[in-house]
């Protein structure tokens, strides 16, 4: 498994400055735990580019040792980060409690300025789990109802009514980051409106032309991992998920592949460009991701010139057996069918 500066290309943070938020538990923090908390030991625990992060242990009224992980960052947007994770966290705990640990709370700091915090469960390991379940989103819609992060960045989280709509909103506020911090490309510019215009269309529309998708939050792909943190949610279809081959194979044995089956490796290629550009964002050093994610563009670009409007000519009788089939579906559970 490479390590965190492999992924990142080399990216080197800039150097923290300021107080150590862990040389004493801030008043904030201990006002979440439990009455009669005493907090015995905070040590540092992990590593991140943009937070700094400690095991917390304490024992409670009772006498019990209890152990929390707390994770702080400093400055305006790291608020939204730690309200993002808190509220992902516990949509997750929520559809699988077994398998992500317990959040607790987030807020600000009271003796460091501009600091804040996330406080969940301390957990190092899980024991084996059962199958993968999903929370249904709670308007039958694409978004999340908070702005979540991945690493420093906010994600576009606005409900949308489908999943093309969805995707492609995310595309281009990681784009619109993008630029930002690579600088403006001619040759991104015109791939970028054919990935609109022509691959999303085409590789998403499709998902909903033969079948009917609902939206859901917190699908489990962690194969081999023991829990799931760290959080950003937003709801999504299942098809979205699965990226690295040793995940790939245990992910189909709970979720087949989503008609039409013969698109899924173009579909996670598509579903790849935004990890990309989230990368080449996060790690502005690098100009390895960008290349990356725009040779992945130039591959479906190419490859769907015609977009959804000649998959659909090309595949109006499966079209038109899936409509009826939906159809038949719909009368059995009509009682005056």
């Amino acid at each position: 498994m490479p390590d965190v500066m492999e992924c990142s290309d080399g990216y080197v943070p800039p150097p923290r400055k300021g107080p150590n938020p862990f040389a004493k538990v801030d008043p904030n923090v201990l006002e979440k735990l439990p009455p009669g908390s005493r907090v015995v030991g905070a040590t540092p625990h992990g590593s991140s580019f943009w937070t700094q992060t400690a095991k917390l242990t304490a024992h409670l009224a009772d006498g019990t040792e209890q152990a929390y992980f707390l994770k702080v960052a400093l400055g305006e947007h790291c608020m939204r980060m730690m309200n993002g994770e808190y509220e992902s966290m516990t949509v997750l705990y929520a559809a699988v409690p077994d398998f992500v640990p317990k959040p607790y709370a987030w807020g600000s700091y009271k003796d460091i300025p501009n600091t804040h915090f996330f406080l969940c469960e301390f957990r190092l390991y899980l024991v084996r789990r059962e199958a993968p379940q999903s929370a249904a989103s709670p308007n039958g819609r694409y978004g999340f109802p908070f702005t979540t992060y991945m690493g420093p960045l906010p994600q576009d989280n606005r409900w949308c009514d489908t999943w093309e709509e969805y995707f492609a909103q995310g595309i281009r506020r990681m784009l619109s980051l993008e630029r930002d911090v690579q600088g403006r490309s001619e040759e991104l510019d015109e791939l970028a409106a054919k990935l609109y215009d022509k691959v999303i269309p085409r590789l998403l529309r499709p998902l909903t032309t033969l079948r009917s998708i609902e939206p859901n939050c917190c699908t489990d792909v962690a194969a081999g991992k023991p829990i799931v943190f760290d959080a950003c949610a937003r709801t999504l279809p299942h098809t979205m998920v699965s990226f690295w081959q040793i995940l790939i194979e245990t992910y189909q044995k709970y979720f087949p592949i989503s008609a039409p089956e013969e698109d899924h490796d173009d579909r996670n290629a598509l579903y790849s460009i935004r990890f990309d550009i989230h990368s080449s964002c996060a790690y502005s050093s690098s100009k390895r991701f960008r290349r990356d994610f725009m040779t992945t563009m130039k591959t479906l670009v190419d490859k769907y010139p015609g977009g959804y409007e000649e998959w659909e000519k090309q595949n109006s009788n499966r079209i038109a057996q899936a409509a009826n089939a939906s159809q038949a579906y719909d009368d059995t559970d009509d009682p005056t069918a």
